[in-house]
């Protein structure tokens, strides 16, 4: 029987990353890496997959720091310097211990891994997650987890058990042939999800780094490059970045945005398939008094 667990409560926003500034941190001092997990909220989670390193969480466990004899930031500073230029500006707050992670955390930051992350809304999204990501609240955890639990939790009706459970949730038994099956489905698609996304921050990084100046960022139809026809994304590109794509290299640009539109809407088509062939599946699985 699977067990549900809250995310981790809002942290003080000293302690959230930039990928930019815990790289910055960990090149300074590679000591302080094991202190950092990828952070996942409501607003970046995805179904079946959910990129992460945009975003970090800096997690002094708690206890550590009566064991370490911190008693102050500049206490924390000291014994992690690559800290330092983040936590600087903040080691005049006089909370006690407002570093370290509460206790009520204990639970999700040591769920074990594989997990599955559980957003909320009608269609909530609905996560793989082998990397260690902290969720916040009021995205749930199952962990341990395993492809097949993905699939049954995915599906129609086990998105209406999951809206009536609190901490646990009783999956329905099924012939090992059935199991099986299902677990490969999900395994499938979280790869084509990974492919997916994959694909769509490539495309992203790369307009960024060819004509994005120094310090710039990508606009919302940018990073949703493939909704844009490609005279679409020239205008918006000149107007966003504003550095058109050269002439002699928008048949290069047309031909690979046309590719990444192609693979992104064949990966899209194949995960609303292999959805359908998991409700096929484990729908009659549920009790169907709890299908309207």
């Amino acid at each position: 029987m699977p067990t549900l667990l809250n995310g981790l409560p809002t942290p003080h926003p000293a302690l959230v990353f930039t990928r930019a500034e815990r790289d910055q941190a960990v090149i300074f001092e590679p000591a302080c890496a094991s202190l950092f997990r990828p952070l996942v909220d409501s607003s970046t989670l995805q179904p079946w997959h959910t990129p992460i390193g945009d975003r970090w969480l800096l997690v002094i466990p708690p206890g550590y720091s009566r064991r370490s004899a911190i008693t102050s930031v500049t206490d924390l500073i000291q014994r992690h310097p690559g800290l330092n230029r983040r936590l600087s500006a903040y080691t005049d707050h006089t909370e006690p211990l407002w570093w370290e992670m509460p206790s009520i955390a204990t639970a999700i930051l040591t769920a074990p891994t594989p997990r599955i992350l559980i957003g909320t809304g009608e269609q909530a999204p609905i996560a793989w997650d082998s990397g260690h990501a902290i969720a916040l609240h009021p995205i749930r955890v199952v962990a341990p987890a395993d492809h097949l639990t993905l699939a049954l939790l995915t599906s129609r009706g086990g998105r209406i058990r999951l809206r009536q459970a609190s901490d646990t949730i009783t999956l329905p038994a099924m012939p090992i042939q059935i199991a099986g099956r299902l677990a490969e489905l999900a395994a499938q698609a979280v790869a084509m999800a990974h492919e997916q996304q994959a694909l769509a921050r490539e495309f992203a990084r790369r307009l960024l780094a060819d004509f994005g100046p120094p310090g710039s960022t990508l606009s919302p139809a940018l990073h949703r490059w493939w909704e844009l026809e490609f005279r679409d994304l020239l205008a918006e590109v000149h107007r966003a970045l504003r550095n058109p794509i050269p002439e002699p290299f928008q048949p290069f640009w047309a031909a690979r945005h046309a590719e990444g539109r192609s693979r992104y809407y064949t990966l899209a088509a194949e995960l609303a398939a292999v959805a359908a062939a998991i409700d096929e599946l484990a729908n009659p699985l549920w009790d169907e008094t709890w299908i309207p």
